[in-house]
């Protein structure tokens, strides 16, 4: 279905497409990407592209799960220089990769069946 503008321009209703403006916040994202950015020289630059287990990242977000609110609610001292909640996100985003990359692969496994 076509949108029409007031200019008389056209374009496909984005309706069913992925809304990227309204999903994100975007200061929440700058956050994150100052985390990542700042591992990059510990790590390399794309190293979890490389392929990290699932089970690696689930011990690592219970870890940064625990430190998160052990730091907030019982005055822990754990890591308190680090953003908890960007490694948790960190952790969240490389088991949903991993998880995407897998299905890929499943998909492509299937189609050569």
């Amino acid at each position: 279905m076509l949108k029409e503008f007031e200019t008389g321009s056209v374009r496909e209703n984005d309706g069913h497409k992925p809304d990227y403006v309204e999903a994100l916040s975007y200061t929440a994202l700058n956050r994150y990407v100052r985390f990542m950015t700042s591992k990059k020289t510990k790590y390399g630059a794309n190293n979890f592209k490389k392929g990290i287990p699932i089970e690696s990242y689930e011990r690592s977000l219970m870890r940064h799960i625990d430190k998160y609110f052990r730091n907030k609610y019982e005055g822990g001292d754990d890591e308190k220089g680090d953003d908890q909640l960007s490694a948790i996100l960190f952790n969240v985003f490389g088991i949903m990769h991993q998880e995407e990359i897998f299905e890929k692969k499943c998909d492509k496994i299937k189609k050569r069946e």
